[in-house]
């Protein structure tokens, strides 16, 4: 993956964390439903650049996106969920040192501090995931404990 697209792609995510609410949601809810008409390779090379642009995001900044993020999924039906968490789940498992760039005491921070019905909703669509996983051994053991103990696997 070439360094202009890990670029554009922090550019991208820079700009959406730095919109106010009111243009954040209705965008990232256009963005997730455009998400899920794309072919399967597409998705893949959709969430490779978002891991590898992450973490070159102020982790105040991330968290006010993944919050928004995680609020717009949860609205979503739970097979969309199920498709979004997937291709996440392999890609990280690629990709394993994207989340060693992450701090997921901010992101933990951030879930806990959804509405507790969300928190539910995405927790077990991740869950639903995380146990079809052939790899979900590997995947589990990349997750910090705190992490781990917000999401229910332990």
């Amino acid at each position: 993956m070439g360094q202009d697209l890990n670029g554009a792609a922090g550019n991208i995510i820079q700009i959406l964390a730095n919109l106010p609410d009111f243009l954040r949601r209705p965008m990232l809810q256009k963005r997730l439903t455009e998400f899920f008409g794309m072919s399967e390779r597409d998705r893949q090379d959709t969430i490779a650049l978002a891991l590898s642009a992450a973490p070159t995001i102020a982790p105040a900044k991330l968290s006010v996106l993944v919050k928004t993020w995680l609020e717009v999924l949860a609205g979503f039906d739970a097979a969309q969920r199920t498709v979004i968490f997937s291709v996440y789940c392999k890609q990280i498992l690629l990709q394993p040192e994207s989340l060693q760039k992450l701090n997921f005491q901010a992101l933990t921070a951030t879930f806990l501090s959804l509405q507790g019905r969300e928190r539910l909703i995405l927790a077990d669509s991740f869950k639903e995931v995380l146990f079809s996983l052939p790899k979900r051994d590997a995947l589990i053991a990349l997750i910090p404990e705190p992490s781990k103990k917000a999401l229910g696997l332990v």
